[in-house]
């Protein structure tokens, strides 16, 4: 087959597009910081990362993501820096569950940083 129609072939099967909500991803945190009992069992950050994984997984399956997501990747980075670490393969919720004392603590410092983050970033 001819580089040309396969081109034409594979650019139809490209990744399926995702449609934005109108709620953000910072919407969804919000809420969970409002009201972290009506989402997860206790204030952890392992389990808001289980939840933030779950709701946007959940939504991909049916291919919509919510506003902003592609902003807070980079919160992966700005944490990795602004708590010392050399690199941010490990994550977020690693790194700073790694520099708190539990993981109620980390939950907390969580949104302190996201605050922290969202202030620069404006």
């Amino acid at each position: 087959m001819c580089p040309r129609c396969l081109s034409a072939i594979f650019s139809r099967m490209s990744a399926p597009k995702f449609k934005e909500l109108d709620e953000s991803i910072y919407d969804a945190l919000e809420a969970v910081r409002k009201r972290p009992g009506m989402y997860l069992p206790e204030p952890s950050i392992t389990q808001l990362r289980a939840f933030l994984n779950g709701y946007t997984g959940g939504l991909g399956r049916v291919r919509y993501a919510l506003r902003g997501t592609e902003d807070f990747h980079r919160f992966h980075d700005w944490v990795a820096h602004r708590l010392g670490f050399a690199g941010s393969t490990s994550g977020w919720c690693n790194m700073i569950r790694d520099k708190s004392v539990s993981e109620e603590d980390a939950f907390k410092r969580f949104f302190v940083l996201l605050d922290e983050f969202r202030m620069e970033r404006r």
